[in-house]
């Protein structure tokens, strides 16, 4: 038993132990992470204790909740993971959620929807929500709700030095500002606070187009991008399906182009903005509609099974 497992709540893990492996799995399993230590935090005295352990002996701190945005694979140091920290608040009358460090935004919609209420998500309800703001936060409401991060509220921070801050604009407010897209480096984050929007209507989901069009389909969305309301935030999913059974029939071995909507309001305003678009190419299937709240994940329709992936980025003119 590794001297650390005295001092916490939480599993120790060295390599090599049962369960090692499964402690240090993400969402993309491309990754393999293969730290010196893992603590599976149970609490925030367990980050507290990890990380003063940490600094005694000189190792650096990285964290894994989800897993969603691994792109390196830990190989050195201690690795602390969330997704015991899963309590979760929702306060109808103040419209805020407090939120563990692993929990994923799938768990914060579905406790705001009852009351009428949401957060300001990504697109995949599996990531987790405090990761997420971290790292700025562009999701399928973006134009009509803006950054995921301008409704943190405060977040309480384990520092490196080991103590714990309630990061907001009336304390620590260079770090509540950091926090909102800085990603890692600023410290363990255990908690946020969100502010939750009122949401009475959705208009959102996808159209899906066959790969023959994605020419005609994509200039003409750019086209149609040029004037559209300020509220409609849409993007352009270019796909290629493979041919294998757990793929849904109507679009196995295809290549679509998917095309993706979202505007709350009514279902009258949302069919008259979307129509331009609907009459781009033969629709080969239509996924846009009034949309529930608790429902917002199937805009983009994401995985929810764990999977390799790998990702890359560039600009173009």
């Amino acid at each position: 038993m590794h001297e650390l497992s005295a001092r916490l709540s939480g599993p120790v893990f060295e390599p090599g132990d049962p369960g090692f492996a499964e402690e240090v799995a993400g969402f993309n399993l491309a990754i393999r992470h293969e730290p010196a230590l893992v603590v599976g935090a149970a609490n925030e005295a367990d980050v507290v204790e990890a990380v003063r352990y940490a600094a005694a002996h000189g190792l650096p701190v990285r964290v894994l909740a989800t897993g969603h945005g691994d792109h390196v694979p830990v190989t050195d140091g201690l690795l602390v993971t969330t997704r015991r920290l899963d309590a979760l608040t929702v306060d109808p009358e103040a419209r805020v959620a407090t939120i563990g460090a692993g929990v994923p935004w799938a768990s914060v919609v579905a406790a705001a929807a009852p009351h009428g209420l949401a957060p300001v998500t990504g697109s995949a309800g599996t990531v987790g929500a405090v990761g997420y703001l971290l790292g700025g936060g562009l999701g399928p409401l973006a134009r009509s709700h803006g950054f995921s991060s301008d409704y943190l509220l405060s977040a309480r921070v384990v520092t490196a030095d080991g103590e714990v801050v309630e990061a907001s604009p009336d304390g620590d407010a260079d770090l509540y500002w950091a926090l909102r897209g800085g990603k890692g480096g600023l410290g363990v984050v255990t908690e946020a606070r969100v502010r939750l929007v009122e949401l009475p209507e959705l208009y959102a989901g996808s159209l899906a187009f066959d790969g023959a069009h994605a020419e005609t389909v994509l200039r003409g969305w750019i086209d149609w991008t040029a004037t559209a309301p300020d509220d409609v935030t849409t993007s352009l999913l270019l796909i290629r399906f493979p041919d294998a059974p757990f793929i849904p029939e109507p679009v196995r071995g295809r290549f679509l182009a998917n095309l993706r909507f979202a505007r709350p309001g009514s279902a009258v305003d949302g069919e008259r903005l979307a129509a331009p678009l609907r009459a781009l190419a033969p629709v080969e299937v239509d996924a846009l509609g009034p949309l529930p709240l608790a429902d917002v994940a199937l805009i983009h329709s994401d995985p929810t099974e764990p999977a390799p992936s790998w990702g890359w980025g560039s600009l173009l003119r």
